[in-house]
This record gives C-alpha cells, structure tokens and sequence, in this order.
C-alpha cells in the first residue's frame, strides 16, 4: 500500500461514512469510464457479481447454464446458487476458452444462457459465440475477472455480452482486497443488479425514509465499502502503468524461454491482451510438478491451473470427456507475475528455468 491508497483511506475515516456512498459512485465512474460501458455496479466480489449477473438476466430453477470445463470454481457456483445447472463444456486449445462447435451440441430446452471466461485476458471467437446466443436467445454473460486491460476488437471484455463481471480479489492486476464489479449496457440490468445487491430496494428508496423499508423484490447485501472504493479508485490511476508492466513481462519470460523445447506458450496479441499472469505449457505433467518443487527452492513461487470442474466433488462426472481442459489443467503454470517484479528478478527466474531443462 502507498501513500496515495494511504491518504484516500484516511479521507474515508476522517469523514465518518464507511458504507458505499460518494467513492464508491466515483470508483464505479472510472471504472466505467475506462471499459468504455454505459453503467457499472460495484459489489462485495467477483463470485457475488456472477450471481447477480445470473439472477438479474432471469436464470431460475431447472434452467441450464453453459459453462467451461477450466475455470475457477466461482463460475458454476453462481449458477449453482440461482438454483440452474450448469452444463460443463470442453475448451479450445488455443484460446482456453469455451469451444463453440462442443457448446452447440450441449444447448438444450432448458438452456437460458452461455457464460464465457476469458481465461488470462483471451476470449474465444466472440462474434461467432454472440450469433449462437442470439440464433437460439441465449443471455450471454462474460466471467471477466482475468480481463482488465483486454480487449476483443475495439470493445473492452465485458463489453460483448449481456453483462460482464470483473474481479478484485488480491491477485488481479487491481485489488480493493475482496470485491468485484458488474458492468453492462442495459440500464435495466442496471437497475436490477442495485436493487439485488440491496436487499431488493428500489433505487433510491433510501433517500425517503418512508420508503428505506420498501423491499419490491428478494434482494441481498452485497454492498461495497468505502475502504475498497478509496483503494479502487487509487489503483485505477495506476493501472495503465500496471498493464504497460504485465505485458513486457510476459514478453521478456517468452523471450527467454520459447527456446525450451518443453515449453510452449498460448498465443497472446499483446496489443489487445493484457495478461493477468504469465502462463507457460509444460508438455509433460510430470516434468511441470518437479519444475514446481525445483523453483520452490529457489524461493520462487509459481501456480498451477485451476483443475478441471468436472473432477471436482460438487461437479465430479465420469459421463462426458473434456480432453483439452484434462491436458491443459495438467501442464498449465503461471509463473511469478506481480508487478513489484524488477526485469532483473523476471531474468533471474527464467534463468533457474533453463538450469532446470538442461
């Protein structure tokens, strides 16, 4: 934390009003402003935007929900939570996202939307994915919480569905330590989404005190803080240096290491793409566990991928396969990606990664 978080934190304390108010307003602004979307709502973290998200587009009981086989866990949860099934689906190998040839034969009566995860800032071909969402109306929602800084075409992600969730979680390229925010183009998804996140309240109910009580619909508190905002809204003044720093070091670790035989990247535009962390595919699993153990070592910590939700127990099935999620979530890693990192230390861990392939 630096001297501008510090300051925006303390002008919180020094003004007795804790809860979402005037910082989160301005935190949201910026935010909406730099995505480039009509409207954005602040909530208590990525996982409780998706469930927003779900509810406020209509997801209910017995309805389906598409989603990838490899993503984080929060995905399928939200779906899980609106009472809806989510339907896993294989991904592509070169993008890791949803395979739109396997998702099609997985659409059902009971489908009522697609949620897309743009793994590590990559999307799958979006333009074919929004005609086969509209072609058998489909919502489409994207789980953009790797996403901040990318951009498919000219549209920031999160801007090419329904509605797009971004996440603040302490990894993410900015942090308000938990938390996450919903964008979208829809005024009344909008709406929607700010009545949810307060207890079902009408959109400045509050402001009557006769009406504060008025709960139209089933509502929750996923409210923000006024801390998180202040932190928010000193880290977007820094996230173009921040984006500027993740992708030269995802191109000096490809420079350095495509030489590795074993080591293959996934394709990054990185005029579009900022990367989250930098990841590498190790060929074989084997080989990535004691390349693990080896940099442990060193004192250099890396990250496997998220396993594949299917051999999860919640979401465990032997009745369908997913080869590529399998094989990725097996030889996946991210390396040390934090933007505290100095070319030198980045030199350094490539270094002990050739050591070890030698």
């Amino acid at each position: 934390m630096d001297k501008s978080e510090k300051k925006e934190l303390l002008s919180v304390i020094d003004s007795g009003w804790f809860t979402e108010a005037k910082k989160t307003k301005e935190f949201e602004r910026m935010f909406a402003e730099f995505t480039g979307s009509k409207y954005a709502c602040a909530v208590t973290s990525g996982s409780a935007g998706l469930y927003l998200g779900l509810n406020a587009l209509g997801i209910k009981d017995k309805d389906e929900v598409i989603v990838p086989d490899l993503t984080f866990v929060a995905s399928p949860n939200s779906v899980q939570a609106n009472n809806a099934t989510p339907v896993l689906v294989d991904i592509e190998p070169n993008t890791l996202n949803l395979d739109t040839k396997i998702l099609q034969k997985n659409i059902t009566k009971k489908t009522k939307a697609i949620m897309t995860v743009n793994f590590n800032g990559r999307t799958t071909n979006m333009k074919i994915l929004r005609e086969i969402a509209k072609k058998n109306n489909l919502k489409l929602i994207e789980d953009a919480a790797h996403s901040l800084g990318s951009y498919y075409g000219n549209k920031h992600q999160g801007n090419l569905s329904d509605i797009g969730v971004f996440s603040f979680s302490t990894p993410k390229i900015i942090t308000t330590g938990q938390g996450g925010m919903i964008i979208t183009n829809n005024k009344k998804l909008y709406e929607r989404c700010k009545e949810l996140k307060d207890f079902g309240r009408k959109i400045g109910a509050k402001k009557n005190m006769m009406s504060a009580f008025d709960h139209h619909i089933v509502g929750h508190n996923f409210k923000f803080t006024e801390f998180q905002a202040a932190v928010g809204i000193s880290q977007m003044k820094k996230l173009q240096k921040r984006i500027e720093i993740k992708k030269k070091m995802f191109k000096i670790y490809h420079e350095c290491l495509e030489k590795i035989n074993e080591i293959t990247f996934i394709e990054t535009d990185l005029n579009k793409i900022t990367p989250w962390m930098s990841d590498i595919i190790i060929q074989n699993k084997t080989k990535k566990n004691k390349l693990i153990k080896f940099l442990d070592k060193k004192n250099i910590e890396t990250r496997i991928f998220y396993p594949p939700i299917h051999k999860l127990k919640p979401y465990f099935t032997n009745n369908k396969k997913f080869p590529v999620s399998s094989e990725i979530s097996n030889k996946g890693l991210w390396l040390p990606s934090s933007t505290t990192l100095t070319d030198k230390e980045i030199n350094f861990i490539c270094k002990e990664i050739k050591n070890f392939f030698q």
